[in-house]
């Protein structure tokens, strides 16, 4: 869902510490002044919203919406570092790639989105779209494992198709050799 409020329009590093200073409990009045200071809030007001400052119940609105994303992003990569650090060991003895470590990332985000199916009970269209979107983004995931997979058996065919021709190679050059030393002694 794409936000069109006044804090979803600011630049990203600016909504970032607007986050942060909302997840460590800082006052809304503090934080609307706070941004109403600000050269970058300034100019957008001006510019799309009238001029109108940034107030506490556009706060309000960005801690329902945004800023719940925002929770719910912090808590796929806290699922995700978790999981990473219990399979430490196992990452290593397999070698696992960064892509690999961003697949747990999604898996993570997909996985605690899921459990937002159940608040929304009371609104059976909503919790379709969720599911909806959820559902994409597994295939997704899988369609890039099946990708991986396809690739990797693609990669072992070609490094065998080397050998062989190879092996080809090299049997030519040993048939080639007997046969220059069988007619070698009648010469």
């Amino acid at each position: 869902m794409t936000r069109r409020g006044k804090i979803a329009r600011l630049p990203q590093s600016i909504r970032e510490q607007v986050n942060r200073r909302l997840e460590n409990g800082e006052q809304g009045q503090q934080i609307a002044e706070w941004l109403n200071s600000l050269p970058e809030a300034t100019e957008l007001m001006a510019a799309e919203f009238n001029s109108q400052p940034i107030s506490e119940a556009n706060l309000s609105n960005w801690k329902l919406g945004g800023f719940a994303d925002w929770q719910a992003h912090q808590d796929a990569l806290d699922v995700a570092g978790q999981l990473s650090e219990e399979s430490a060991e196992l990452d290593d003895a397999n070698g696992r790639n960064y892509t690999e470590q961003l697949a747990l990332c999604l898996t993570a985000r997909v996985a605690l989105a899921s459990r937002q199916l159940n608040s929304l009970q009371d609104d059976p269209g909503a919790q379709l779209k969720l599911l909806r979107e959820l559902c994409m983004r597994l295939v997704a995931l899988r369609k890039g494992d099946h990708n991986v997979q396809l690739l990797e058996l693609r990669r072992d065919e070609l490094d065998l198709r080397r050998k062989q021709l190879k092996s080809e190679d090299a049997l030519r050059k040993l048939k080639r050799k007997q046969l220059e030393e069988e007619i070698e002694p009648t010469q």
